[in-house]
C-alpha cells in the first residue's frame, strides 16, 4: 500500500468516528424518523450541524483526484481537507455525542462495518474505494436504522400487544389527550386532580408515541389502576389511530390546534384531521372534550356533532371575552398573578369557585380549566379539586423558576416551543418589573413556510420589551433580528460554550430558556443554581 494512501484512510477512519457519532446524534434527536431528520437537514441550521459543505468539498475533492490521479498534490490536499473535517467535528464544534442505546449500538455497529469494509476490504482504485467510503458515512447510518427498524417493529408489535392485554385485564378508564400544544401539562394535570380520589396512572415525560405509551402500560397500570391518562403525539395523519388502537380511550380531549410540525403535517387541515383521530376512536357514546378558547378545535368540535358522542367544552378567558368562551361547560379567568402564583376563577352554569395555584403562567390555566372539568365530570368533589390544585406543580422544563448565585432568575421553559407557548412566556417575563428580561431560543422547529411569519410576529413581541436575545438557529436570528433588532440586543450563538460565556456577563436579569437547549447549558445552569 502506497504511504500516502495509507495516511490518507488512517486519518479518514479517524475523522469517520466523528462524522458517524454526528449522524447518529440527529438521527436519534429525530427519534429515528426519516421525515424529521430530512426535513431539519434542508434548513440552514440542519446543513451547518451536519457539516454539508464540508462533505460536498470532500466528494469534489475524491473526484478531481480520480480524473488527475496520481500527482501528489491531491494526496496532499484531501489530507488537508480530513484534517479540517477532523477539526473542525472534534475540536470547534465540540463533537455531539449520542445516548448509546441498545438500538443505537448496533446502528453504530452497521454503519462502522460499512465504512470499514469500502475503505479496507473493497479491492478496487484507490479513489473510487475513498468515494465509496466517504458515501458510506452517510448511507451507513441509514442503512443501520432501516435493518435494526426491523426488528423494533417485531418487538413493537409483541408489546403493543402485551398492553392491550394488561389494560383488557385491569379495564381502567382511558382519557386520550391531544392537541398541538398543552398535551403533557394537561395529562399531568388530569391525573394529578383525578389522583385526589382515585388510583391513577399516566404516561410519562414526552413519550407519547407507539413504544412510550405500550411501555408506560407495563410500567404504570397496576391491577388497582382507575384510570390511565395517555398523551398521544403524532407528526402525520394516521398516527394518532395507532395510539387508539392500542389504549381504546373512552375520552378524549383536544387541547388546541396551532401549526405546531407544519413542515411534517403538509397544512393545517392535515394537522387538524389527524388531532380529530382521537375522536373517531372513541366508543359510540364515549366523551369527547374540547378547548373552546382555540377557534381551530371549536371547529372539531362541531365536526364531532355528527358523531355518537357527548360533547364537553371548557374555555379560558384571555386579553377579552370570547363568546365562544361563554358557552362552554367550565370557563375561567385569572384573578390575579405575580411570580408567586395565580388566583383564578372557574365557572360551573351558575357556580362560581376561585382557587389559587403555585403554577408559573396564567396560560397553563387554561389546561387547569380542562382538567377541572374531567374531575368534575369523573367525580371529584371541589374541595379534593381544591387541594389539588394547590399543590400543583410546573411539569419538568415547563416555565420552572429557580434563581441563580449570582442573583439571576431562570425561567425554564425548555421542554419544547410552540407559537402560543413562546407568547405566553414572554407575557410571563412582564411579572419581573424590577429585572431585566433575556431570552435564549432555538425558536420554533418544523413550522415549514409559516417559520419566516412566526418568528416575525415573535420578533415583535420582543422588541422593546425583551432587553436581550440570544438565538441558537441560523434561520430563526435571521427572521428576529430583522425585526427586533432596532430596540433589542439580537445575537447568533452557535455553541454551547460561547452562550455560556455570554451568560456569565449578565446580572440582575431574568432569563427565559424558550424551546430545546443544549444540554451543556441546562447542566451549567444546574450547577449555578441557588
Amino acid at each position: 500500500m502506497v504511504p500516502e494512501t495509507l495516511i490518507i484512510k488512517i486519518i479518514f477512519l479517524l475523522q469517520a468516528v466523528g462524522v458517524h457519532l454526528l449522524w447518529l446524534y440527529w438521527i436519534q434527536t429525530k427519534e429515528y424518523r426519516f421525515d424529521r431528520f430530512f426535513v431539519f437537514l434542508k434548513t440552514q441550521d440542519g446543513m451547518r450541524e451536519l457539516l454539508v459543505i464540508h462533505t460536498l468539498i470532500k466528494f469534489l475533492v475524491i473526484m478531481v483526484g480520480f480524473f488527475l490521479n496520481p500527482f501528489l498534490f491531491l494526496y496532499l490536499v484531501e489530507i488537508f481537507f480530513l484534517l479540517i473535517y477532523f477539526l473542525t467535528l472534534f475540536i470547534k464544534r465540540r463533537l455531539r455525542k449520542p445516548v448509546f442505546t441498545k438500538r443505537l449500538v448496533r446502528i453504530s455497529l452497521i454503519s462502522f462495518l460499512c465504512t470499514f469494509i469500502t475503505l479496507f476490504v473493497l479491492k478496487t482504485d484507490f479513489w473510487i474505494g475513498l468515494f465509496y467510503s466517504e458515501l458510506s458515512l452517510i448511507i451507513g447510518p441509514v442503512v443501520g436504522v432501516f435493518l435494526t427498524g426491523l426488528s423494533v417493529k417485531k418487538t413493537l408489535e409483541t408489546e403493543k400487544k402485551e398492553a392491550r392485554r394488561i389494560l383488557s385485564s385491569v379495564k381502567p378508564i382511558v382519557i386520550g389527550i391531544t392537541g398541538s400544544y398543552g398535551k403533557t401539562t394537561t395529562k399531568d394535570f388530569v391525573a394529578h386532580l383525578l389522583s385526589q380520589k382515585y388510583k391513577t396512572a399516566k404516561t410519562e415525560g414526552s413519550e407519547n408515541t407507539e413504544f412510550g405509551i405500550a411501555r408506560k402500560t407495563f410500567k404504570n397500570v397496576k391491577s388497582y389502576t382507575k384510570f390511565f391518562i395517555v398523551e398521544m403525539g403524532a407528526y402525520k395523519i394516521g398516527e394518532i389511530n395507532k395510539l387508539a388502537a392500542i389504549v381504546s380511550p373512552v375520552i378524549g380531549v383536544i387541547t388546541g390546534i396551532e401549526e405546531q410540525h407544519l413542515s411534517l403535517f403538509g397544512s393545517l387541515e392535515n394537522i387538524k384531521k389527524a388531532k380529530f383521530e382521537l375522536i373517531e376512536s372513541l366508543p359510540k357514546g364515549g366523551t369527547a372534550i374540547f378547548n373552546l378558547s382555540n377557534k381551530y378545535t371549536q371547529e372539531l368540535m362541531e365536526k364531532a356533532k355528527k358523531l355518537n358522542k357527548e360533547l364537553k367544552t371548557y374555555g379560558y378567558y384571555m386579553l377579552k371575552d370570547k363568546d365562544t368562551v361563554k358557552t362552554a361547560d367550565f370557563r375561567s379567568k385569572v384573578v390575579s398573578a405575580d411570580v408567586g402564583g395565580i388566583t383564578f376563577e372557574v365557572t360551573d352554569g351558575k357556580e362560581r369557585r376561585k382557587f389559587t395555584t403555585s403554577l408559573h403562567g396564567v396560560h397553563f390555566i387554561e389546561n387547569l380549566t380542562g382538567a377541572i372539568l374531567i374531575a368534575r365530570i369523573m367525580g371529584v368533589s371541589w374541595r379534593e379539586i381544591e387541594k389539588g390544585v394547590a399543590t400543583l406543580t410546573n411539569t419538568e422544563h415547563t416555565m420552572n423558576v429557580f434563581e441563580l448565585a449570582n442573583g439571576n432568575i431562570v425561567v425554564d421553559d425548555s421542554y419544547n416551543s410552540t407559537p402560543k407557548g413562546f407568547e405566553a412566556a414572554l407575557t410571563y417575563l412582564n411579572l419581573f418589573k424590577d429585572k431585566k428580561k433575556v431570552v435564549v431560543t432555538p425558536g420554533i422547529i418544523e413550522l415549514g413556510n409559516l417559520s419566516d411569519k412566526v418568528h416575525k410576529e415573535l420578533g415583535d413581541l420582543m422588541t422593546g420589551v425583551v432587553d436581550k436575545v440570544f438565538v441558537l438557529s441560523n434561520e430563526a436570528h435571521r427572521v428576529i433580528r430583522d425585526t427586533a433588532n432596532q430596540k433589542t440586543s439580537i445575537n447568533l450563538v452557535n455553541e454551547p460554550e460561547d452562550l455560556i460565556q455570554e451568560l456569565e456577563k449578565i446580572n440582575e436579569s431574568v432569563i427565559l430558556l424558550e424551546g430545546r437547549q443544549p444540554a451543556k447549558l441546562i447542566k451549567y445552569l444546574e450547577e449555578k443554581r441557588r
